[in-house]
């Protein structure tokens, strides 16, 4: 990889971040919305809360997915500034860039990727 590869992943990274810190950010602020509206009148309560506890459900596993995306990006924003950046962590191969121009948070080479889905999916 190029020093002008690496510097348009490194971009694709870095907005990213900003992303994913501007849509926990939402999150956080539409949390705290909620809490102050919080409505606590008798009628319709229970199906509503129901509602409200479904859809805060799938706002935290979103928030969650974002936040392990988030950490992710850091991680391959250290590494490029290490110098590591683009080789695998189980084998030190070249992850390659057409994977990292796919998934630019990328860990490992799609061989070692795949050994360690399968890993994961045995256990």
């Amino acid at each position: 990889m190029n020093d002008t590869q690496r510097q348009a992943l490194r971009a694709v990274l870095e907005a990213r971040r900003e992303q994913l810190l501007s849509e926990l950010d939402e999150v956080r602020q539409g949390h705290a919305e909620r809490v102050s509206n919080a409505d606590n009148s008798p009628q319709n309560a229970f199906a509503t809360e129901a509602n409200e506890v479904a859809q805060e459900a799938v706002r935290d596993a979103e928030a969650r997915r974002d936040h392990d995306e988030l950490v992710a990006v850091r991680a391959a924003l250290q590494r490029l500034d290490e110098g590591s950046y683009g080789a695998c962590i189980d084998c030190g191969a070249d992850i390659g860039l057409q994977r990292l121009q796919a998934f630019p948070a990328a860990l490992r080479c799609i061989n070692c990727q795949s050994k360690a889905e399968s890993a994961a999916a045995a256990r």
